[in-house]
């Protein structure tokens, strides 16, 4: 067994289908009732507490909002980063692309698997980065 510290709640990530070449998916609920977006392993509506949650897939896409201490040292550090995605939920995770820790606030990503079994929740730096002092400040 790999020691990986970043593995996703099962389910959470949709691996492409063999031999399609297709990009990977990440799922999460939309509540039926006020719209609000949350990760895939809530039960309830964050907002309104409403258990009628309906499962959407995520294009990927989101903007890392905030560099976290790490959890663990070694070659599998954790999920440093928070990312806000563009449906409006955010989770944790790895991105690669980019020095380790040096990654910007501000900074546009996309989904990225990066083990075999698609369970690794990591994003990759996408090429339009956001330059000037603000990027920098969260």
């Amino acid at each position: 067994m790999t020691p990986l510290t970043a593995l996703a709640p099962t389910g959470l990530i949709t691996a492409p289908p063999a031999g399609t070449g297709g990009e990977a998916a990440l799922r999460y609920h939309l509540c039926h009732w006020c719209r609000s977006a949350m990760p895939a392993g809530c039960l309830l509506c964050t907002v309104c507490g409403s258990a009628d949650l309906v499962q959407q897939l995520s294009a990927g896409a989101g903007t890392v909002r905030r560099l976290l201490r790490p959890t663990r040292r070694g070659l599998y550090p954790g999920r440093p980063y928070l990312v806000a995605l563009d449906e409006g939920f955010t989770v944790q995770a790895g991105v690669i692309g980019g020095l380790p820790g040096a990654v910007p606030i501000g900074a546009r990503v996309q989904l990225a698997v990066s083990d075999d079994d698609g369970r690794l929740l990591t994003f990759r730096l996408c090429a339009t980065a956001p330059t000037g002092p603000a990027a920098w400040t969260a």
